[in-house]
């Protein structure tokens, strides 16, 4: 069975629950990836989407409205329902997925289903700019590690200690990212300065 098909033999699972309160689907990609084929669609009503991303299993779930979109998880830790969550589960059965989603939309996300996202709308675009913040420091912490500035910077920590400053100095000029060093390591290096001219 094709992602699509299986998408939408899971769709029918919602559905049931999310037609009658004005969500329609509708399928709006397939594709191939290096991850294999994969298949994508929303649930719509009015300016409120819950997008569906199936390739092995139903992977990605997020909610949209008002330009703000968050994820499922995201979303539930926003309402303060975290652990009371079915999904995501980890069945080898793929309507499973689409089971534990629904017990989600109608036990845990009635506030986006029923309530027209009320908190989504007024708590949603501060936790967006958060989960923003969140990656953003993520994304430096890994391009720390992958560049081995972080390995540099432990390294010339330890070589201050030991009053190595010109060695300090040498690993400073080897660091590929120095905008991503934090107020902490500056100073490190600033003092650094100080005592290998002084």
């Amino acid at each position: 069975m094709t992602p699509e098909q299986q998408l939408l033999n899971g769709v029918k699972i919602l559905s049931t629950y999310l037609e009658p309160l004005g969500f329609h689907f509708k399928l709006t990609g397939t594709g191939q990836s290096s991850g294999g084929h994969f298949a994508f669609g929303q649930f719509v009503c009015g300016d409120r989407e819950i997008e569906l991303h199936f390739r092995w299993s139903l992977g990605l779930v997020s909610y949209k409205a008002d330009n703000t979109v968050l994820g499922h998880e995201d979303y539930i830790n926003l309402l303060d329902k975290h652990g009371q969550n079915k999904y995501p589960n980890f069945s080898d059965e793929p309507n499973d997925a689409f089971k534990c989603l629904r017990f989600d939309l109608e036990n845990l996300l009635k506030d986006f289903t029923e309530n027209n996202a009320v908190q989504f709308r007024k708590k949603g675009p501060e936790k967006a700019i958060e989960i923003e913040k969140q990656q953003e420091v993520k994304n430096k912490a890994n391009k720390k590690i992958y560049s081995g500035d972080r390995q540099k910077i432990d390294q010339s920590k330890i070589e201050f200690k030991n009053g190595n400053y010109v060695e300090v100095d040498k690993l400073k000029k080897q660091i590929q990212h120095p905008e991503l060093l934090t107020e902490t390591e500056k100073k490190i290096f600033e003092l650094n300065n100080v005592r290998k001219n002084g």
